[in-house]
């Protein structure tokens, strides 16, 4: 029997536990990013994304509508003249399904006239992340948007022929209700609104806007609020159009709507059917 003191070495055994030592904090880092997020926008240029303008098309933004500045989305930083502009999105190239989705925006001061969807009443700054959207590119394309828009952030909006299943306070009024009481209500496009619950946002700083996308329900949550929630998201099949089929995939879209805004931290997080986001 060999003795293990003959190929003890303290030298060797001092070495093993600097390497595991320097292992371990060097993987810290790692652990600590690796929360599950995925960012849809890198901070530099908008790989990932197309842009299309109501007069222009896909990809043809002459004046520079979408743009990226200190790491961030600069939407309609352009010089305010009475002429009116372009409606448009910037689209990610993929679609998504099961996922949370993650954006912050802060409001810019400068308003247009819009060509295809003017200010609302009252010069409501306007913008709106979509999601779910399918079919061509246009504008309102078919999909649900969570508006961005003073006082009415968190708003759904259905565009497109797509149908929902939502408790409202009425079919005459229909706002969310988040508690007991409400009747179940169905809706379709192609332009329809479903009133948030409560206005939770900052007009004057950054704010949080999240939906999570699981199957084929949708829910809206704004600065850590829930506001808005539909089930049964419905498209008409391809192959039979007076047949509604269930919508659980489609694009994210920012919106560009006569309003300047900034985008940061657009990021979504995969979830599994059981998972809490």
């Amino acid at each position: 029997m060999i003795s293990n003191k003959k190929w003890f070495n303290p030298r060797c055994v001092k070495w093993a536990r600097t390497v595991l030592a320097f292992c371990l904090l060097a993987a810290i880092p790692v652990l600590a990013a690796d929360d599950g997020w995925i960012p849809l926008f890198n901070g530099k240029n908008l790989d990932g994304w197309y842009t299309y303008l109501g007069s222009t098309g896909k990809n043809n933004d002459p004046k520079g509508v979408f743009k990226v500045e200190k790491g961030m989305i600069h939407i309609l930083d352009l010089p305010v003249t009475d002429e009116p502009q372009d409606a448009g999105y910037l689209a990610t190239n993929q679609e998504y399904s099961d996922v949370l989705i993650h954006v912050e925006y802060r409001w810019g001061s400068k308003r247009f006239r819009d060509k295809d969807a003017p200010l609302a009443p009252g010069g409501k700054r306007d913008s709106g992340v979509l999601y779910l959207m399918v079919g061509p590119d246009r504008i309102f394309p078919a999909s649900l948007e969570c508006q961005i828009e003073e006082t009415d952030t968190g708003d759904l909006w259905i565009t497109g022929n797509l149908w929902v299943d939502v408790k409202v306070q009425s079919p005459e009024f229909l706002a969310w209700v988040d508690l007991d009481g409400g009747v179940r209500h169905t809706q379709a496009g192609p332009l329809a609104r479903i009133a948030k619950s409560g206005d939770f946002e900052d007009r004057t700083a950054w704010n949080t806007v999240e939906v999570v996308l699981r199957g084929d329900q949708a829910t809206h949550i704004v600065n850590d609020r829930i506001v808005n929630h539909v089930t049964r998201i419905r498209q008409p099949d391809p192959n039979d159009r007076f047949h509604l089929v269930p919508l659980k995939s489609g694009r994210i879209l920012l919106e560009a709507e006569g309003s300047e805004i900034w985008f940061r931290n657009v990021k979504v997080k995969p979830l599994k059917p059981d998972q809490q986001p």
